[in-house]
């Protein structure tokens, strides 16, 4: 059997012409007509699967090309580098990740981050500006020249988030303005050092006005 749909903007007709055995058969329907058949024919059972997903990954999005996993950086200290000064055991705010990764390719193509409050995560959490470097205007890591592990199994992507971090910092993408001190990096990194991660909640971060669903909105 052969379909042929036409379409006539001038007439505002739809004609569907079905073939069976060298015999034609023309019906004109209306554009709902056309639009519910389409619809219906849709198998109702499709199942799209995720797979197994990293440790930490409160979300996924699924493109043909692509998979949005983002991640919850479970602990709230890190081993940080700025300039040529260690920072061990670095208290942190709460971090969400996102991670762009290509199946065929086996390969991250991009990374984001944002800061959330510290509480059990919901789409409206609210989210506040990175107080540091290496993240751009919006919320794109910078990753420099730095070359990326290579990930064939997608579950082993949470332990990109404690990579990112072990990265060394510059001022690169650093501003005054994302904190509340306006203070410089150097000084921001040694006024927290010594702090509970609780401090940047009351001292340091600034809202952004987005929430942790507009991060996760991605295609």
């Amino acid at each position: 059997m052969e379909l042929t749909i036409r379409v006539s903007p001038e007439e505002a007709e739809v004609t569907v012409e079905k073939k069976i055995n060298g015999v034609i058969a023309r019906k004109t329907v209306s554009e709902e007509q056309l639009f519910s058949s389409i619809l219906d024919s849709r198998q109702i059972n499709e199942v799209h699967p995720t797979g197994l997903l990293p440790l930490g990954c409160i979300a996924a999005t699924l493109n043909q090309n692509h998979t949005w996993y983002f991640i919850r950086y479970p602990e709230l200290y890190a081993d940080i580098t700025y300039m040529d000064t260690e920072y061990p055991h670095f208290p942190l705010p709460r971090l969400v990740f996102g991670i762009q990764y290509l199946p065929r390719e086996q390969k991250v193509a991009l990374t984001a981050l944002c800061v959330v409050k510290d509480e059990r995560l919901t789409p409206d959490t609210p989210l506040y500006r990175y107080p540091f470097s290496n993240v751009g205007g919006g919320d794109l890591i910078c990753l420099g020249n730095n070359a990326l592990p290579v990930y064939k199994d997608p579950t082993r992507l949470h332990t990109l988030t404690a990579f990112i971090l072990r990265l060394p910092n510059n001022n690169d993408h650093y501003s005054a303005d994302n904190n509340r001190m306006k203070a410089e990096y150097r000084d921001l990194l040694e006024l927290m050092k010594d702090r509970e991660p609780a401090a940047y909640y009351t001292d340091v971060l600034v809202e952004s006005g987005l929430t942790l669903k507009d991060f996760m909105n991605r295609s």
